[in-house]
Order: C-alpha cells, then structure tokens, then sequence
C-alpha cells in the first residue's frame, strides 16, 4: 500500500506537535530528575535521556505489541513500517517529508535496506525502564507522576499512533478493535513509579458496591469493618446535604491506622482509597504506599525533594505510610523532621485532593502524633486492628489453600489448628498474623511436594489434599514463628 500525499501530510503535523511537546518537556527540571529516576539500574546512569528517547520507546512498544497480535503473520504493513522509520527520524531531527519527494519515499519503503532499519529500530532500546514499568508505557507514566499539563496531548499523540498502525491495511477486525480500546486505556491510566514505594490502582470498572462487598469478606476486622461503614455513611449523607444546599461538616479524611504486623491495614486503607473515590471525595482513588526509607534522604535539602515526589505521586489518592513513628525516631537532627514538616505543608496545600494514613504499633503512633501539634490537628480518625484470633487465623490459611486448589483433611485441619491455638497464647506484639499464616501454608505446601513427588500416578486428588504429614510437629512449628516473629520486630 502507497504512502498519499495526505499520509504524508498527516504524519508531519503529528511529528511537528511530538517535536514541540518534546522540546517543552526537554526543558523541565523536574521532568529530567524523574527520567533519572525512571530508568533501569542495569542502563546506562550516565546518558542523558531526553523526552524524544522515551517517547519512542513508547512508538516501538505500541508497534511490537501490535505485530504480537498477529503472531501467524511475519508480514508488517508497509505504513506501520513508515510509521515507525518517520517518527524515528522526525525524533531526530530530520523530517522524510522535507528530504524526499512522494515518489522517492515508496521507492524507500519497499526496499531492502527500509526492511534492515525497521529491525533496528525494533531492536533499540531508546530507553531502559526500571522493571516495574518494563510493560508500560513510560512517558504517560512519567508525565502523570509529576502531573504535567502534557499528559494529555501525549496521550492523545500515542492514541492517535495506535490508531494509525491498526488501520494501516485499511480495515479493522474486533480483535484489533479490542487491541485499540485496551492500548488507549493503558496510555490514559498509566502506572506511575516511585521509588522505594509501592502504587496500587483502582481496578477497572470498580464501584462502592464492590469495595464495601470485598469489606464485608475479609476474615475478621468486625471492628474496622463497622467503622469503615459508619464513616462510609456519615460521607454519603453529608454529601447529600451538599446537593441539597445545606451546611456539611469538615470532613477530615486523614487517619491514623494503630496495629500489629499483617493485621489488615494496608488492605483497608486501598479499600478506603477507592471508597472516598466512589463518593467523591478523590479524584483517583489510588494507593501509594511508603515508609522512612522513601521520604528521607541522607544529604540536607534532599529530603524535601524526595517526600515531594512521594507527595505529588499520592495526590487525588491515598498515601500510606508504615512505621510513620520512624520520621521521629533519629532525634533532633534527624532529616525525618523535614519529611514531617513537607507532609504537613503538602497536605495544607492539596487539602482537597489527598488522604493520608499514618500506619504503625499503638504506642508508638500515639507517641508520633503527639510529637507534633500539626499531625495532632490533621489526624482526628483512629482505626485500631487487632491480633486476629486463633480461629480466624486457621480461616485465613483455609482461604490461602482455596485460592491455590489445596484442601485440608479433617485431621490436617485439627494438627494445625493446635499449632494456631499455642501460637496465638504465646504471641506478642510483633506477630505476623496474616503474614505469619502465608509463610506457614508456603512450609506446608513444599511438604506435601515432597511426599507426594513419588507417587505414581499423581491424581489431582493427590495434587489437592494436605494431609495430617504435611502439617510440622506442632511444638518446633511453634517454637519457630514466635521466634521469627521476634526477630521481625
């Protein structure tokens, strides 16, 4: 298929707005400190990646992912081809358009040598993402992290590339239709990327309905449980009242998460993300999850940098951060006081578009909002989780073992119910709960692999079924976990 003179046309004008785009971003601080930030550790620290580099990896990324579609076809259209060669030059500096004329480009595109520098453009790495985001596309990824104005005429560029590749024999069939609608999706809601953080998203086609079902399911937390639904009520109402034209109260939405180890918290507080979502109260409803190590630097004046880029990264969501006391711990000196200090000033200024949740031991959370009379006045809501007990524990294992197709027989289920009671009898602050649990049914599994890996033949009754054996003598099991769990603390 011939390359028109509109073609032509309708590339360059796509080009010159990439160009401009890129120019703009090429001369943002911040932009360039989170390209560095971006990159893979295996890549090249000391190259200085520009906008052009990663908006190409992205142009490849959608061209590779479409040949991947068709994997019974070696075949590539020639307009994918021109597609990739033209934005690989105009990125470059150099516009096909301008330096041939329409006859001497479909001379171009058929020949060898255009098949040659296809491939290496396939095969270059422009850019090297850190692994999180080796499946991503990048540049929306970046861009929505610092929240850049340029998210969405990049979205829209890349959306339209996308489009033009799939048309490119000029028909379209539902399973490229479908290939479209999830590329533009995930160029709309990319996934950002922080350092010594974590990001959880809301799912695709979530709803309240959804999150208050998936509540209501969790294995204990029957406290937690009430006063996410009184808290859940109180909002709806008070947003009724807003629709009405009357008076609603100050919603402090902040809150303060007290508990040991693997007891729920992060689980609720993504929970809560998606609910103050659905209500209205955020934009986003996302989850970004931290502690110390990601708000504090080590050199004077870093640390603002680092907890601001945490920050932005959380706004229209939610910001956890666990062990939020270690901010405090380092004394007078200590950087934690500066993280503390962005935080509260951040929180003033995004008072509207952010909820953080301080998560920690009782004590020590108590003592860390104490330290300060800025956290005092932010966080007025206390959740408090607690140990689960000894028959929630064994339902916590039961649902590991369903989720994985195991099952336990009635004498499994009555040993390791005997190791759950003396375990929890024995507890102390830095049980691991649900953490505990997933580490004692991984022990247990590896156990019935090696009972099991003899018998011929191996039934999917066999592969299923834990058995009295796979569960360990209950005093050294015992002995094990409380001592693990007290080396953790």
């Amino acid at each position: 298929m011939k390359i028109s003179l509109p073609y032509l046309e309708l590339l360059k004008k796509e080009g010159d707005k990439a160009v401009a785009i890129c120019k703009e971003l090429n001369g943002n601080n911040e932009f360039k400190k989170t390209v560095t930030s971006t990159i893979h550790d295996n890549a090249q620290q000391g190259v200085a990646y520009k906008a052009e580099h990663v908006l190409l990896h992205d142009i490849v990324k959608i061209v590779d992912d479409f040949i991947k579609l068709h994997t019974t076809s070696n075949t590539i259209e020639t307009k994918i081809k021109f597609i990739l060669v033209y934005f690989y030059e105009k990125l470059q500096g150099k516009d096909l358009s301008a330096a041939y004329d329409l006859p001497k480009i479909n001379q171009l595109v058929v020949s060898s040598q255009f098949d040659k520098n296809v491939s290496t453009i396939r095969e270059t790495s422009f850019f090297e993402p850190a692994e999180i985001l080796k499946t991503e596309f990048v540049l929306p990824s970046i861009l929505s992290k610092i929240g850049s104005d340029q998210l969405l005429p990049i979205g829209a560029f890349l959306h339209r590339i996308a489009s033009l590749i799939v048309n490119a024999d000029g028909k379209i069939n539902e399973k490229e239709k479908g290939f479209l609608k999830q590329t533009t999706h995930r160029i709309n809601h990319p996934k950002i990327f922080v350092q010594k953080a974590s990001v959880n998203e809301v799912p695709e086609n979530d709803t309240l309905e959804i999150v208050l079902g998936e509540l209501n399911e969790l294995i204990g937390l029957d406290a937690i449980k009430k006063n996410v639904e009184d808290l859940t009520n109180f909002l709806k109402i008070q947003k009724i009242r807003e629709e009405k034209g009357l008076k609603a109260s100050n919603n402090t939405l902040h809150a303060v998460f007290m508990g040991p180890p693997g007891t729920g918290k992060t689980t609720v507080a993504r929970m809560l993300g998606r609910m103050y979502k659905h209500l209205g109260y955020l934009e986003k409803g996302h989850l970004v999850e931290t502690d110390r190590a990601g708000m504090v630097a080590g050199y004077v004046g870093q640390t603002a940098i680092k907890a601001d880029e945490i920050i932005k990264s959380a706004l229209g969501g939610v910001l956890f951060i666990d062990e939020a006391y270690s901010l405090t711990s380092g004394g007078l000196n200590d950087f934690g006081t500066e993280a503390i200090e962005v935080l509260l000033k951040r929180m003033e200024d995004h008072r509207d578009n952010i909820v953080v949740v301080v998560a920690g031991y009782p004590d020590e959370m108590q003592g860390f909002i104490q330290t300060n009379p800025g956290l005092q006045s932010r966080f007025n809501r206390y959740f408090e989780f607690d140990h689960f007990t000894a028959h929630a524990l064994l339902d916590i294992f039961k649902l590991f073992a369903k989720k994985a197709d195991f099952k336990l027989t009635p004498d499994a289920e009555e040993k390791l119910m005997e190791i759950l009671d003396r375990v929890y009898e024995k507890r102390h602050r830095g049980f691991g709960n649900a953490r505990t649990i997933r580490n004692l049914f991984e022990k247990i599994i590896e156990r019935q692999a090696n009972r099991i890996v003899s018998i011929t033949p191996i039934t999917e009754e066999i592969l299923m079924t834990l058995t009295e054996d796979d569960i360990p003598e209950i005093l050294k099991t015992v002995k094990e976990i409380i001592l693990f769990d007290e080396d953790e603390e």
